[in-house]
């Protein structure tokens, strides 16, 4: 039995088209920057499925679109991959790779089909430009992120390495003949193994980027679930849950502990006079100029409209006390422009300290509170002790 490469090209159009339709139905469920990763990703699937159709049309296409236009798609399929991939990584594309190898595949293919008619050296030197894409595909999915190589990402740039070290056996297999014939017979078992390979690898590779792009969706709403929409620091349930698992440690250990409740001064005239929207962006300038005046390992949270509140673990009544003084004095030249002219915002503090065994989050937030209301009461702009 002979096998017939078309049968291979259909089986290619029918998965990349689907991959490729199937993209705009799914888009819509991913945050932005996944979104469009996916759209460019889907594109390179149509690209690579239009190869195939034209391919598949051979009678009808010419010699055109058959030998010229179907292998810049193929290459242009590569360079929207490595593309999306470089959106999905957050790394910058080098646009001479994503515009120079199809313009490249482009020009061979038409002085190889027209000028210099030969097309087995066309379908070598396609091969090596497409190789070269692969395994920078592959490079950079292997790259690490945060200080990790996630697997999947592993595991997906482990598939375009295969992929280019198959065609790469093509390319030494077809240097080795020594026989470049003018003509090219699609049906040879070289031409049939690196279509079988490429079938393969596109229905392997697909549900892998969609892994990769849940994996990210993932981790995107784990930030968001813990992170206070407006300021980007925590929001008051992940701090409960991270002052729970603090405390507790605090209790077996017997280490000090601190929290410090901070309000801003009269924050409501400048919302009133600034409009609600500087009033955020006030808000989100404060956040920083908060995490900035506090040590790496202290927890800072919005508690709620424009109070914030502070967990130092390990910290005494003269370590948190210190803490209070250095948020204190940042926002002594703290200077917040709109509309031409310089807001200023004061802060005041309640300190509640905990050096005993009997740790509980509700208690020490309710003796900060009563902390912060004294230094309201004494004149703003200063800290207040909760009573031992």
């Amino acid at each position: 039995m002979t096998l017939d490469v078309r049968a291979f090209w259909l089986m290619g159009a029918l998965a990349t088209g689907s991959f490729g339709l199937l993209v705009f139905f799914v888009k819509n469920a991913y945050p932005a920057y996944l979104s469009r990763t996916l759209a460019i990703f889907g594109a390179a699937n149509i690209a690579l499925s239009v190869n195939y159709v034209i391919h598949l049309g051979r009678a009808f296409t010419g010699q055109f679109l058959f030998y010229v236009v179907g292998a810049t798609l193929v290459t242009t399929c590569l360079s929207l991959e490595y593309s999306a991939v470089c959106l999905l990584k957050r790394r910058r594309a080098w646009a001479g790779w994503i515009f120079g190898p199809p313009t490249l595949v482009f020009a061979i293919c038409v002085w190889f089909t027209f000028v210099r008619r030969n097309i087995s050296i066309e379908l070598v030197c396609c091969n090596v430009v497409n190789m070269v894409l692969m395994a920078l595909i592959a490079n950079s999915l292997m790259q690490k992120e945060e200080g990790k190589k996630p697997f999947i990402d592993t595991l997906t740039g482990g598939a375009y390495a295969l992929l280019a070290g198959a065609t790469f056996g093509v390319v030494v297999d077809a240097l080795g003949s020594g026989k470049f014939n003018p003509e090219y017979d699609f049906n040879c078992a070289r031409s049939i193994f690196n279509n079988v390979v490429a079938v393969l690898a596109e229905g392997v590779i697909f549900p892998l980027f969609l892994l990769m792009l849940s994996e990210r969706l993932n981790r995107t709403l784990a930030v968001q679930a813990m992170r206070d929409p407006l300021t980007g620091i925590y929001n008051r349930r992940a701090f409960e849950e991270i002052a729970f698992r603090e405390l507790s440690g605090a209790a077996r250990s017997g280490l000090s502990l601190s929290l410090l409740m901070i309000d801003l001064d009269r924050f409501k005239e400048v919302n009133d006079r600034c409009g609600h929207l500087a009033g955020d962006a006030l808000l989100q300038a404060v956040a920083a100029n908060l995490r900035n005046s506090l040590r790496d390992e202290d927890f800072l949270c919005r508690w709620g409209g424009d109070e914030f509140c502070a967990l130092l673990p390990r910290a005494r009544r003269e370590q948190a006390e210190e803490a209070a003084k250095r948020v204190l004095r940042a926002f002594e030249s703290f200077d917040f422009p709109h509309a031409g002219e310089s807001i200023r915002i004061t802060v005041s503090i309640g300190v509640a300290s905990d050096e005993s065994r009997s740790k509980s989050l509700p208690a020490l937030v309710s003796r900060a509170d009563k902390a912060l209301y004294q230094a309201k009461g004494a004149g703003r702009n200063r800290l207040a002790f909760a009573a031992e």
